[in-house]
C-alpha cells in the first residue's frame, strides 16, 4: 500500500486531488512509477497537446498555461483546466490552439485531432486512425459551442471545413501531409519527451513561485519554458530542477552547465537539458527576475484582474491582490497588463458578435 507521503509527491507534479490520486496509484501494478510513462500513438497525443498549448498565446494565471491538473491514466489521461481562466478565452485556446487551421504550410494546432464527445464541461479528444484519447476539462459548454460556431464560420469564409468531427483528414490536413510530412515524423521523435513533462506539469506552479510563465517551442526538437520571478520571492533555479530531476517522480534529464552564465545557480539563468535515453528532444529552461515594484504590481494586478487565488498572489509578489504601486525612478511605465487583457477579451466578443458585460 501507498504511504501518504508517495501520494503528496506525486501530487505535486500532477495537481491531483489527494482522493483521486491515491484511488488511481491503487490501481497500478506492483512496482509500477507513481508517474506511469505514454507509449507510441498515445505520447504522441500528449506532447502535442503541450506544443500547441506552449505556442498558442495564453493570459495571466497561477497555474501554468492555464492547467490546474493533468490525471496520467494509462488509457484516457485528464487535462483540467483552472476554474481562474477566462472563459472565452479557454475555449479559445481549446478551438484555435489545439484543433489544425488548415493550410498547407500552417503549422497551428494537431493535425487529425478530433472530438469523441463533448458536454458537462467535458471534451474528450482522439487521433484519427490510433486509439490514442486525452480527456480536457473545465471549459464552459457555452464558452466551447460559441467557439466551435465561430470556427465553422470562419472556415465557411475561407472555403474549407473545420476539422472537429471530420472523419477523415481534412484538405488543408491533407495538404500539410504532402508538403511537410517530415514535421509530424520529427515532432514524433520527441514525443515521449513531451508526454513526460505534460504528465508532470505542475511541478512548474508547486516548485517554484513566478509571476508569469511563458511556453514556446523551437524548431522540432525543444519545448521552452520562461519563469519571470520577483526579486524578493526568487526560487534558485537549482531547486526547481531538483524537482525536475527527482528520482521517483521527475525526468532523467541530463543537464548542460555550458549554457548556464550564473555563478551559483541562482538567477537571469538559461540552461537546456537533454532527454533521457529513450526520450530524445530537449529542455529549454529560462529564469528571470522583476526588481521594480511598480512591474511587481503591474504582475499583481493582472493576477488579480483573471480571479487567481489571494493566497498564490501573495506568495509569488509578496503583497495582497490589487496592490497599486507609483512607477519607480527611471521607469518608462507603459506596463499596464490589465488593458492589454481587457482589449483581448473585446476582441474576442467583437469576432463572435458578442456583447460582453461591463466590469462591475
Amino acid at each position: 500500500m501507498l504511504s501518504d507521503p508517495d501520494i503528496d509527491l506525486c501530487r505535486r507534479y500532477t495537481g491531483e486531488t489527494w482522493a483521486g490520486a491515491k484511488e488511481r496509484l491503487d490501481r497500478l501494478p506492483q512496482g509500477s512509477p507513481l508517474i506511469p510513462a505514454a507509449q507510441g500513438d498515445q505520447a504522441f497525443l500528449e506532447a502535442e497537446v503541450l506544443r500547441a498549448l506552449l505556442e498558442f498565446p495564453t493570459a495571466y494565471t497561477t497555474r501554468p498555461l492555464r492547467v490546474l491538473r493533468v490525471v496520467p491514466s494509462p488509457t484516457r489521461p485528464v487535462v483540467r483546466f483552472a476554474a481562474d481562466s477566462d472563459p472565452d478565452g479557454l475555449a479559445d485556446l481549446i478551438a484555435w490552439g489545439l484543433f489544425s487551421t488548415g493550410g498547407k504550410d500552417d503549422l497551428r494546432g494537431i493535425r487529425g485531432l478530433r472530438v469523441t464527445a463533448a458536454g458537462h464541461g467535458r471534451i474528450d479528444v482522439g487521433l484519427l486512425g490510433s486509439d490514442a484519447r486525452l480527456r480536457l476539462e473545465g471549459i464552459p459548454e457555452a464558452a466551447w459551442r460559441g467557439a466551435e460556431q465561430h470556427r465553422h464560420r470562419q472556415a465557411q469564409k475561407i472555403g474549407t471545413v473545420a476539422p472537429f468531427q471530420q472523419t477523415g483528414p481534412t484538405p488543408g490536413e491533407h495538404a500539410f501531409a504532402r508538403e511537410h510530412r517530415w514535421f509530424d515524423e520529427a515532432w514524433k521523435e520527441v514525443s515521449a519527451l513531451g508526454s513526460a513533462l505534460l504528465r508532470r506539469l505542475l511541478i512548474f506552479r508547486s516548485g517554484a513561485d513566478w509571476l508569469d510563465m511563458a511556453g514556446f517551442t523551437k524548431h522540432t526538437t525543444t519545448y521552452g519554458f520562461r519563469l519571470t520571478c520577483a526579486e524578493s520571492c526568487w526560487t534558485p533555479h537549482d531547486t526547481l530542477i531538483g524537482h525536475l530531476t527527482h528520482p521517483v517522480c521527475g525526468i532523467a534529464l541530463k543537464e548542460d552547465m555550458r549554457t548556464c552564465t550564473c555563478g551559483f545557480g541562482e538567477r537571469g539563468c538559461r540552461i537546456w537539458f537533454d532527454g533521457p535515453e529513450q526520450a530524445a528532444g530537449r529542455l529549454d529552461l529560462q529564469f528571470l527576475n522583476v526588481e521594480r515594484g511598480c512591474e511587481i504590481a503591474d504582475y499583481n494586478q493582472a493576477l488579480t484582474y483573471m480571479g487567481s487565488p489571494s493566497g498564490e498572489i501573495v506568495r509569488v509578489t509578496g503583497w495582497p491582490p490589487g496592490e497599486a504601486v507609483e512607477c519607480s525612478s527611471g521607469c518608462r511605465g507603459g506596463h499596464d497588463k490589465v488593458a492589454f487583457l481587457r482589449r483581448m477579451a473585446e476582441v474576442r466578443s467583437k469576432e463572435r458578435g458578442q456583447r460582453r458585460p461591463k466590469a462591475g
